[in-house]
């Protein structure tokens, strides 16, 4: 068995950066790559929440929930600061989002009726998800679209904007927020209108009326110019950090992050924690795996999934001659020990996350490898307890044993779509010749590739029948890419 991890002291509020507060949390964030950024969003807490026992798989209605911002990186941090701001959910829209989207869950779980009619639930849910997904960018964040997005990776086209905001502040008196929250509003103004801006501008420059306006000239002239730039500039990753109910939501999919990477982690101190124990291995602000190396797969342990252990093992012996695995049969303990410790890549495509396999206190003992794909009903999905106990899921224990990412579902899903999901990602993102996913013949010619995992999960997310099977797949960890490492000998010659 593997060592056990070694981020257990960074995962504890006994650890140094805890009892140091608010400025052991900036430590943190200076440590981490500065091309990440974390964002936040935590619902505003109803006192009387505190005089009842909520049941399962209800949440209290939304109302008002707070957007916090917190930039990475050393050198970042000197320009910029953690900026935070409270939204609201507007009292007249058709439905509670959090409500919605569990309604969602419970649909696409359904089971009983025939075959038709399971169909019908399947197909208006998935289009209640995609109506969401739409929604959510003016409905929740309005003005303030802006902060949710990652730092742009056009590193001239940010220096443009910030340089063009500077001279129009002149040497006005405003503070580091400030000065950063115009910053992103210009960045991110291809997703608000002008009088978004406008209002956006006003509550920077509260009691400075005349400055706002001053600035709001500037913001409106790049929108203008650099609209279109914008609108495709490629960003880096943004890591989630969701409170509570608001990991129901496909996030992922809305118009604004839908094009690019976003990872969930479960709170900024495992981040660091995951940031910490992967150190050595990222570069650029990713975690960089060798695709080289073998990895294992789990396909249709339980044996009632045909149409799976009819594709998926005919996909994996032609695209990946030399991967190892277990088709049709129960895996025990100890080869999911040996998968999940000694292949970089681990595959799992069955009923779940494939932990009913193992028990949760032997993975946490664990120094488990970078990445799981765990193509499974809701797999990567935190179970509502009731209550006042926090949300809990299986794949918290892949994060207590260091996993770099664990890839999975976010609510039930059906096999024809998953099957189709697991095979396009594998072939965009894993070495070897693609093949088509349909005869398993050889793709001639070249194909684009995506090393790096976030971003070819967005490719994937549109290759299905059903939105609400691609809005389901999501990421929990640090942003991964996939690079051939060749180890070079060197002969000594005498």
């Amino acid at each position: 068995m593997s060592e056990k991890s070694d981020s257990s002291e960074r995962l504890s509020f006994r650890s140094q950066f805890a009892k140091e507060g608010v400025n052991g949390m900036l430590k943190r964030l200076e440590e981490m790559p500065s091309e990440w950024t974390i964002i936040q969003l935590t619902r505003a807490v109803d006192p009387n929440e505190y005089f009842s026992i909520r049941q399962p798989n209800y949440s209290p209605k939304l109302k008002d929930f707070f957007l916090t911002r917190f930039p990475c990186g050393t050198e970042l941090l000197k320009k910029n600061s953690p900026v935070c701001v409270k939204l609201s959910w507007p009292e007249d829209a058709t439905g509670d989002l959090i409500q919605s989207f569990l309604n969602i869950k419970e649909k696409l779980g359904q089971r009983k009726g025939t075959s038709a009619h399971i169909q019908k639930i399947r197909n208006e849910a998935s289009s209640d998800v995609e109506r969401l997904c739409r929604e959510i960018g003016p409905m929740c964040f309005k003005e303030w679209s802006c902060l949710v997005l990652g730092k742009l990776m056009n590193k001239a086209l940010e220096d443009e904007i910030r340089e063009a905001v500077d001279k129009r502040i002149g040497n006005a008196d405003i503070s580091i927020r400030q000065r950063y929250m115009c910053y992103l509003i210009g960045e991110g103004s291809c997703h608000l209108e002008n009088g978004d801006i406008e209002v956006a501008l006003y509550q920077v420059f509260d009691g400075n009326e005349s400055l706002a306006i001053n600035v709001l000239e500037c913001l409106i002239r790049i929108k203008e110019t650099l609209e279109s730039r914008l609108h495709v500039a490629a960003r880096h990753p943004v890591l989630l950090v969701l409170d509570d109910h608001f990991d129901n939501v496909s996030w992922e999919c809305t118009p604004l992050l839908k094009r690019h990477p976003v990872s969930r982690v479960f709170s900024l101190h495992v981040a660091h924690a995951l940031f910490t124990s992967h150190k050595d291995h990222i570069k650029g602000g990713l975690r960089e795996i060798n695709e080289n190396e073998v990895c294992y797969y789990v396909v249709n342990p339980d044996g009632n999934l045909p149409s799976v252990e009819e594709h998926i093992p005919k996909f994996f012996r032609k695209r990946f001659p030399q991967w190892i695995g277990i088709i049709g049969k129960k895996p025990t303990e100890e080869e999911l020990i040996k998968a999940l410790t000694e292949s970089n890549t681990y595959v799992y495509c069955g009923h779940g996350s494939g932990s009913q396999y193992i028990a949760s206190e032997r993975i946490q003992r664990l120094k488990v490898k970078p990445l799981q794909m765990l193509f499974g009903c809701s797999s990567v999905a935190l179970k509502d307890l009731g209550g006042h106990t926090e949300m809990y899921g299986d794949v918290m224990e892949f994060a207590i044993a260091c996993s770099g990412c664990t890839l999975g579902m976010l609510w039930p899903v059906t096999c024809y779509d998953t099957d189709r999901i697991t095979m396009v990602l594998a072939n965009i993102s894993l070495p070897g010749t693609p093949v088509d996913i349909n005869t398993f013949e050889e793709i001639q010619g070249k194909t684009k590739k995506e090393p790096e995992l976030l971003r070819a999960m967005r490719q994937v997310r549109e290759c299905v029948n059903l939105f609400s099977n691609g809005a389901a797949l999501i990421a929990r960890g640090i942003p991964i890419k996939l690079v051939i490492i060749i180890e070079l000998i060197t002969l000594s010659l005498r």
